[in-house]
């Protein structure tokens, strides 16, 4: 995420259009790391929200700007594992693809690669597959996913070649999704 440093910095001395237009640039990225971690699209645009009300309300206690994006993940992180914590139910893998990730008329090849690795990464363990978003999907070091999920730097990058090894071998074996089942917290 790019957010421009003199956004961030209009956003905190209190400027209402930098407010918004901060807002309407993290908005994708909070659901996108709501979605990885709660798996249901409802549960994730409350999460993605409360996550930005509470940036908003702690905007203007950052003491440096330029270390905002972090902030804002690390914010969303925790408040998607609040809510998941405080929720105590199980989404279906299946029912839960279906309805967030349906596809256009894109070739069927590649409409069956998405698919299979949505579902792979949706059977990851969610500390593994936070890992492999914050990294591949958001660019971020391991240092900087270290400080969002309060973990160290040498955990996360264990993280990361354990999930990589865990895809690999789901995506190497396509029918073996179908059957597939999220890993219980753990395992």
């Amino acid at each position: 995420m790019e957010i421009p440093l003199s956004q961030v910095r209009a956003a905190k001395a209190g400027d209402a259009t930098a407010t918004a237009e901060l807002l309407r640039l993290v908005w994708p990225n909070a659901y996108r790391i709501a979605w990885s971690i709660l798996q249901e699209r409802g549960a994730a645009e409350d999460a993605a929200q409360d996550a930005c009300a509470r940036v908003l309300t702690a905007l203007s206690g950052l003491r440096r700007s330029e270390r905002f994006a972090p902030w804002f993940y690390w914010i969303v992180v925790n408040e998607s594992r609040a809510r998941l914590r405080s929720v105590a139910r199980e989404v279906s893998l299946e029912s839960g693809l279906s309805r967030e990730y349906a596809v256009s008329a894109d070739d069927e090849a590649t409409r069956a690669g998405r698919i299979d690795l949505r579902r792979a990464l949706a059977a990851l363990d969610p500390d593994l597959r936070l890992a492999v978003v914050l990294r591949y999907y958001f660019g971020l070091s391991s240092t900087e996913i270290a400080r969002i999920v309060r973990a160290s730097p040498v955990t996360v990058r264990w993280r990361l070649m354990i999930a990589r090894r865990r895809l690999r071998t789901l995506l190497e074996e396509p029918r073996s999704l179908s059957n597939l089942q999220p890993e219980a917290e753990g395992a």
